[in-house]
């Protein structure tokens, strides 16, 4: 029994090593608050290394409400990134099929970051998802390749601050279910957390 979890607990800890590998996670950093009611934030993160999420928001304040922009770097002449963004609620399930039909986060590039954009229902507690492809470059141009979809669980407090509550992808390139574990990282820690506990109980067993 011991040898059995033992070799089980070395496969599922190559398993979170390789998918801790291929996904970094998205981290966020609050910049600029402009006169009291404009933020930007920044996005980052990388997809089994060939692919970046560098993404740049920008929320405003009319009234009691927040808006939401994503700056679109796909115009770069240098290297973009080709990253997409929307609203989604826990549960949702997204993908190839339907990224384009959901409450897509308005994109721009220009400076009017005082103005319009997508409304954010609850500050305090939303989820977005995001499609993002690795830069090809084909006759001369870039354009995407390999996609994945993922999302982030967030929070916008009183003071424009952005947290970062959770994040998920699906590394197969499929459709992700938001809000759900990020797999293999995630099911592969519970089952090793069972090993070991399994483990632990085996030797209380045999403990003179």
């Amino acid at each position: 029994m011991r040898i059995v979890i033992a070799v089980l607990m070395v496969v599922l800890c190559e398993g979170v090593i390789a998918a801790s590998a291929n996904w970094s996670g998205v981290s966020v950093m609050t910049g600029g608050n402009y006169y009291g009611d404009v933020a930007n934030y920044s996005m980052g993160g990388v997809v089994r290394g060939r692919a970046e999420i560098h993404s740049e928001f920008f929320a405003h304040t009319e009234g009691e409400k927040l808006y939401m922009r994503h700056m679109d770097f796909s115009l770069e002449d240098i290297e973009p990134t080709f990253n997409w963004w929307a609203f989604a609620v826990y549960g949702d399930i997204v993908g190839e099929e339907n990224f384009e039909a959901i409450n897509r986060i308005e994109d721009f590039y220009d400076n009017n970051v005082y103005a319009g954009g997508t409304l954010v229902e609850n500050p305090s507690d939303f989820y977005m998802v995001f499609k993002v492809s690795e830069v090809l470059v084909e006759n001369h141009d870039y354009v995407p390749g390999q996609t994945w979809y993922g999302w982030v669980h967030a929070s916008i407090d009183e003071n424009l601050n952005m947290t970062l509550l959770g994040d998920g992808i699906n590394l197969t390139g499929g459709a992700v279910t938001v809000g759900a574990s990020p797999e293999p990282a995630s099911g592969s820690l519970l089952l090793l957390g069972g090993a070991l506990l399994a483990l632990r109980r085996q030797r209380r067993k045999i403990t003179p």
